[in-house]
């Protein structure tokens, strides 16, 4: 019986590993313990930016990052005490001058005593990883400062309705109204991937309780994309006016009706975003001797935070608000009209 060997002959495995080299997809290089170049495969070259004729028999250190010369003869040093460095992550030069952020394994190489006679290394371009981690990164941290912004906003929104409610009921109630007021400027948030709020998509949500009956409200908006924190100033001062006009305005009474202009005008600094709310058809109206948590907050936020200014006017047929600032402080971006 004939007997087969599994067994790869010393030139064929020599011309299969070759075969692996050149078509890695991973930069694969060869040096000498004194760190020049022995070898450098098709993907060191893409990687790079050098052909193999520029780099075999020069000096590794070409492609040093600057301050990381010292890395390789650190590695260089590992390698002679037959150490292997693993998933190393660093930065190298191109040929063109541009860095890269690439994944090291760098193995000795020994001969059949056992002797060190060199090194392999395979570096991985790892820009993309990166990026991305960078990205996430980013994103973990703005994500922090928007839930501590949150909470700090539901502290006071919570120490404000419990000051000025009469009643646990009455304090829940309010509560209950200022939270729907937050979710509906975060609702549209997300849909503009945290970045902008639809001016027309945060008025329907914000006002969405009082919308539809009767047609007590009319929207006369045009469409804007808002920066995040002004959503929130407006999404809390919208649900604070439709909560006074139920109460106290407008929508106390089955002839009144609401409307609710947004426009972008020129003024005398440049563009501005004018809202005015006007309420017609409710109660007389009278100023009242105590300016409530709404319309304060809204003044002082519109103010101090967004550096423009609101007009109440208390007129018998019923109030008007103008809200006035300048459209750099209102919008998420210099051209963010749709």
């Amino acid at each position: 019986m004939v007997s087969r060997s599994t067994a790869m002959s010393e030139p064929l495995a020599a011309g299969w590993l070759a075969a692996i080299v050149e078509s890695s997809d991973d930069a694969i290089v060869s040096k000498t313990l004194e760190g020049i170049v022995t070898s450098w495969n098709p993907a060191a070259e893409k990687l790079f930016g050098y052909t193999a004729e520029e780099m075999i028999g020069r000096p590794i250190s070409i492609l040093a990052a600057p301050d990381r010369e010292n890395e390789m003869p650190a590695i260089l040093e590992s390698l002679r005490r037959g150490e292997k460095i693993d998933h190393y992550e660093t930065v190298r030069r191109r040929k063109d001058g541009s860095l890269v952020d690439i994944s090291l394994t760098v193995s000795p190489i020994r001969d059949e005593t056992g002797r060190i006679l060199g090194a392999s290394k395979i570096a991985r371009d790892i820009t993309v990883r990166k990026r991305l981690e960078e990205r996430q990164r980013i994103l973990t941290a703005e994500l922090s400062h928007r839930v501590k912004n949150l909470l700090a906003v539901v502290q006071v929104l919570a120490e404000r309705s419990a000051s000025k409610a009469t009643s646990a009921a009455e304090c829940i109630e309010a509560f209950r109204s200022r939270l729907q007021a937050l979710n509906a400027a975060h609702t549209t948030l997300i849909a503009g991937n945290w970045n902008w709020v639809s001016l027309a998509s945060l008025s329907q949500t914000a006002l969405g309780p009082y919308l539809g009956v009767g047609d007590r409200i009319r929207l006369d908006v045009r469409d804007l994309r808002l920066n995040p924190d002004f959503a929130l100033t407006l999404a809390l001062g919208l649900n604070e006016l439709a909560t006074n006009a139920a109460k106290y305005g407008a929508l106390a009474s089955p002839t009144g009706h609401i409307t609710l202009t947004a426009r972008v005008e020129a003024g005398e600094n440049g563009d501005e975003f004018r809202l005015i709310w006007q309420e017609d058809g409710g109660p007389a109206v009278d100023t009242p001797a105590v300016t409530g948590f709404g319309t304060s907050m809204l003044s002082q936020a519109i103010e101090y935070q967004h550096e423009g200014s609101v007009e109440l006017d208390w007129r018998k047929e019923g109030l008007i608000c103008r809200m006035t600032l300048p459209l750099a402080k209102a919008a998420s971006s210099p051209d963010s009209r749709q």
